[in-house]
């Protein structure tokens, strides 16, 4: 006889069983390539990521690697941009090309019985790319569409505002070209931008079932070739943020609400600190029932959402608050979020609110050790981030060790509301007027 749950009950609660991340092994191939390898999954299918170590920030011009990072799918010497895209339909596999801030990466997903067929197209957009004229044109117009469009766009605007006003005006963070600067843009500048990125030695990242496919894979990216073996160096310049207090604001025309950035400059992922500061900010901002959205979404109604989070660069860390609200509620949302603040400093916080903090700080861990990809996704943000080759660890160590002291220590420490910087973004008059 089959038995169905009681839904009249709620469902037992249980501790986190203890989080264990498994680690890649380690192939250092001949000429350079460091090729790391995760055996793991029951499916048969796989991930091969190609990361180099020079990306927007290293790049002459940002917007031409970004292009040429989109483009490499668009064709190479041997295949248009039509064969590429067929090839890997009829394969069921899917390529994805991104340009971050100290980093390029190529990710290719395939079923096993397909990769080895799948190899000579990956070798080709990684080694010659064509970058055909029409379809950078075509890219290049709705690059500078997205930006003309975000210039209408409150969140966009506060964004681009806090960034310059916590990196510096002239921060490589916060370059961005204008319209004139994007429609001057030719293939030879995204040339360049590949050249310049791709010509040293990557590290690759295999993950999946690929027992018998990894001897293979080894071969593959054994027989590439570079000038330069060795990683080259990043283009990392500390944070410069403007002086604490100040308060930036501009009108922007055709919305009818105001973006909210709010940041308070803080310390990296080396730092000690850094990760139990993450928890504090976390009871800020980070979930759904946090301090912030509590009082400032649930109880004040001011807002739809609004979140917190403790960001790590390996120029600096900083803690961001953002939101969207009316316009004559942005006074307000400020005055309670410097409130938050304050209490976290001031005011213990009770045995179930830090429950709740520890329980969302495991759940996402946990979710890391979902799938082969994810758990993979770690190591990869190591090398892209800096973070200490225990990082996990410690963050177990520092969820279970966290403490209503603790907390106030850190906010004490960290969380002073005389040194929030603030970005606004407000509708125009005439548009604040039409959403009446």
């Amino acid at each position: 006889m089959t038995q169905h749950p009681d839904r009249t009950k709620e469902p037992a609660v249980r501790a986190f069983d203890m989080l264990h991340m498994p680690e890649p092994t380690l192939t250092k191939l001949p000429n350079g390539i460091e090729l790391y390898a995760l055996n793991a999954g029951d499916q048969p299918l796989n991930r091969i990521t190609v990361s180099y170590a020079s990306g927007l920030m290293e790049a002459a011009i940002p917007d031409a690697l970004s292009l040429a990072a989109q483009l490499l799918r668009e064709g190479t010497e041997s295949y248009t941009g039509s064969q590429v895209s067929e090839t890997l339909d009829f394969h069921g596999a899917w390529l994805k090309c991104d340009a971050g801030s100290h980093d390029t990466t190529v990710s290719l997903w395939s079923l096993n019985k397909s990769t080895v067929n799948l190899l000579p197209l990956l070798r080709e957009i990684l080694t010659s790319p064509a970058f055909p004229e029409k379809e950078f044109a075509t890219l290049r117009d709705k690059h500078k569409a997205r930006y003309l469009l975000s210039q209408k766009n409150v969140g966009y605007m506060a964004a681009q505002i806090d960034k310059k006003n916590v990196f510096g005006e002239n921060h490589p963070m916060s370059r961005i070209l204008n319209a004139e600067e994007i429609e001057a843009l030719t293939t030879d500048d995204v040339h360049a931008a590949y050249k310049q990125a791709f010509s040293t030695a990557p590290r690759v990242f295999v993950t999946g079932e690929i027992t018998e496919l990894l001897p293979e894979i080894i071969e593959f990216f054994s027989e590439f070739e570079f000038a330069d073996s060795s990683h080259p160096a990043q283009n990392i310049l500390p944070m410069q943020p403007v002086a604490a207090g100040a308060v930036a604001t501009c009108d922007v025309d055709s919305e009818h609400q105001a973006a909210l950035a709010v940041s308070i400059p803080a310390i990296d992922r080396s730092h000690p600190d850094y990760i139990p500061l993450r928890l504090v900010v976390m009871a800020l901002g980070g979930y759904f029932g946090s301090r912030l959205m509590a009082n400032i979404r649930e109880d004040k109604g001011y807002t739809y959402g609004i979140n917190g989070n403790l960001l790590g660069y390996r120029e600096g860390g900083v803690v961001s608050i953002m939101t969207n609200t009316a316009p004559q509620y942005v006074d307000s949302v400020i005055s309670e979020i410097r409130r938050e603040l304050n209490r976290l400093r001031e005011e213990p916080m009770d045995e179930e609110e830090l429950a709740i903090v520890r329980n969302n700080a495991m759940s996402s861990l946990a979710a890391i050790l979902d799938t082969p990809f994810s758990i993979m996704d770690h190591h990869i943000s190591h090398f892209h981030t800096g973070t200490p080759d225990d990082y996990f660890n410690r963050q177990l160590e520092a969820i279970k060790s966290l403490s209503s002291n603790q907390i106030m220590e850190l906010a004490q420490k960290y969380l002073d509301p005389q040194r929030m910087i603030i970005s606004i973004a407000h509708p125009t008059a005439e548009s604040a007027a039409a959403g009446e």
